[in-house]
């Protein structure tokens, strides 16, 4: 039979479209899209709770994440009255080329911005310099001030207190000298050329060269401590000019006045 009489071979059927296709599609893209977001989220809130230590332009500075997968800010506790607390401090010099510091909570932030106040506060409150004491003073303030430092960082904030103590008490010493001293010349001012209206000036020279005198013979080194009933009822000897050493005061009974002292017992009223 000629192929041309041949009978025509059906061409197979078309493959036919499941119903609903586009809808699983569409489904399915829907939960990529929810579970990305749900990633994107739980991303934003583990930053947002992060905290960082950044040096930045010669400072180290404290900051927060932001609710962003990736971001931070500037630090703002909830307390309007800490804000000061964690304002950026001087770049201590083995962070200059460090990278950003990432904490799980503040108190492990604290930590370590402890140990960064503490080694800035240690250098600068032995100064000469009256500008940095200050500003090492001031960190040790807010280092004082920090919640979960660890035992160590505790003691080491309570020592460099008590030295700076120890600074301040000597700095009040010798101010009340140098205040004493002007307010005696003031007084012999006053009673030079005053117009007489304040007639105690005398008793007022008095006692601040008495308490000068005291001061000159404590800082000899060469005075005995009094019992502290004593101390306010007692009178100072005052040296005269031909004695070439400061004498020993001892323990002067209250009823005998030191024979040396020309100067007549205190009032009660003190200074």
């Amino acid at each position: 039979m000629p192929e041309s009489e041949k009978e025509a071979v059906p061409a197979p059927p078309r493959p036919r479209r499941k119903k609903g296709g586009g809808a699983k599609l569409l489904f399915i893209s829907l939960i990529v899209l929810a579970l990305a977001g749900i990633i994107v989220y739980l991303l934003s809130l583990l930053n947002s709770k992060t905290f960082f230590l950044v040096p930045e332009n010669g400072e180290l500075v404290v900051k927060k994440g932001i609710f962003f997968p990736v971001g931070s800010e500037l630090y703002q506790p909830p307390e309007p009255g800490l804000a000061a607390l964690y304002a950026p401090i001087d770049l201590p010099d083995e962070l200059k080329h460090a990278g950003p510091m990432e904490f799980d909570d503040l108190p492990s932030l604290n930590r370590e911005f402890g140990k960064y106040l503490i080694g800035l506060a240690t250098t600068l409150v032995f100064s000469d310099d009256e500008i940095q004491y200050k500003k090492g003073r001031a960190y040790l303030e807010r280092v004082r001030k920090l919640h979960g430092l660890d035992p160590a960082q505790v003691d080491r904030v309570k020592s460099l207190r008590a030295d700076v103590d120890y600074i301040e008490a000597k700095r009040a010493y010798l101010g009340v000298e140098r205040t004493l001293e002007k307010a005696l010349k003031k007084f012999k001012q006053a009673e030079t050329f005053g117009s007489g209206r304040f007639g105690d000036a005398n008793e007022w020279i008095n006692k601040i060269e008495t308490l000068l005198e005291a001061i000159r013979v404590t800082k000899a080194g060469v005075a005995k401590p009094l019992p502290k009933a004593e101390i306010e009822t007692v009178p100072l000897p005052t040296l005269t000019p031909e004695d070439s050493t400061a004498p020993d005061i001892g323990e002067p009974e209250p009823d005998k006045p030191s024979p040396k002292s020309p100067r007549r017992a205190l009032p009660p009223d003190g200074i």
